[in-house]
């Protein structure tokens, strides 16, 4: 057990060390974009531009965020925590997707009067070329970013760093509603440079669609929502190809930050002994944790099937042959 308990910490510790790597890899590029963008916008004179600064901007901080709560998402399990400090990542999903909600909002208003104004007989200001070079870096760094991190959070199994994957590639189509919009107010002129808010507006439309599915998901998991059906039906066949097991009920689930929270009842032969149905219980849990990892908190209670019970099958169990 001590030697398992070990390679747990180290496993806990390589996790949270690529997670604040990516963080971290993420951040100093946004730094770079942010400046970038903000000089480009204001001296190519592109609103599309600047609100896309303003996207990386947000990036900045929801990357602070995440580093933040990788911090305290792996600190070990203490006397006011019994379950660990693993929701800490949740919790920074939802400011993470609540942050790209604001972004978008602030981009629809801010386009939306520019546009506006065109219909009152105002001309927008021509953007220029240094805006179109600052689109194009944006798009090959942030697209990058978003493969890069999207594979680490893929390999530890981190919603935090997923939601700042996607992040990233929201500012990569941002960049690219920015390309467009700057290229067609450039080469097109006149009336063309109404492109230039036009593209902002439909790239904030995607950063909110984005923000809103990063939001609901971290939100279910704060919620105490369960896990999916079809994980449900993986843990119930697990359970029942456990020998012992005559039938079982009462599964409950849960996430926990990147684990999960499982509780359960099954019913075995009154005819048992204590130890042969703790036993059991335990090859339950073996049988488990094959599926969700040793952080899983896994609880299982014990019955005896009652006569009346003529055959396996509960409102919990799944169809067997």
């Amino acid at each position: 057990m001590f030697k398992l308990g070990g390679k747990n910490i180290n496993v806990k510790s390589e996790r949270q060390n690529k997670a604040l790597k990516a963080s971290w890899i993420g951040l100093v590029v946004n730094v770079i974009l942010t400046s970038l963008k903000f000089l480009a916008g204001l001296m190519g004179n592109s609103s599309a531009m600047i609100a896309d600064a303003v996207h990386s901007l947000s990036d900045l901080i929801t990357d602070a965020v995440a580093i933040v709560a990788f911090k305290l998402a792996g600190r070990p399990k203490d006397e006011t925590h019994d379950y660990g400090h693993g929701k800490f990542e949740t919790l920074a999903s939802v400011i993470v997707g609540l942050s790209l909600a604001g972004v978008a909002i602030a981009i629809f208003y801010c386009n939306i009067i520019k546009i506006w104004s065109t219909f009152k007989g105002e001309s927008l200001p021509a953007p220029d070329t240094i805006a179109l070079v600052a689109a194009v870096v944006s798009i090959v760094s942030k697209e990058w970013l978003f493969r890069y991190t999207q594979k680490v959070a893929l390999n530890i199994k981190s919603s935090t760093l997923m939601a700042k994957a996607w992040d990233h590639r929201s500012d990569a189509l941002s960049s690219i509603g920015t390309l467009v919009g700057i290229a067609g107010a450039i080469f097109i002129g006149g009336k063309g440079r109404i492109l230039d808010p036009i593209a902002a507006i439909i790239v904030g439309g995607l950063i909110l669609k984005v923000s809103i599915k990063i939001s609901l998901d971290a939100i279910h998991e704060l919620m105490e929502g369960a896990l999916p059906e079809s994980e449900k039906k993986r843990i119930l066949e697990a359970i029942f190809s456990t020998e012992g097991v005559i039938d079982a009920h009462k599964l409950r689930t849960r996430r926990i930050g990147t684990s999960v929270g499982i509780d359960v009842h099954i019913l075995v032969s009154p005819s048992l002994s204590v130890v042969e149905g703790h036993d059991i219980a335990t090859a339950v849990e073996h049988k488990i944790r094959e599926i969700h990892g040793h952080d899983a908190v896994i609880s299982v209670h014990i019955e005896p099937i009652h006569e009346e019970v003529k055959e396996p099958g509960g409102k919990d169990s799944p169809k067997r042959n």
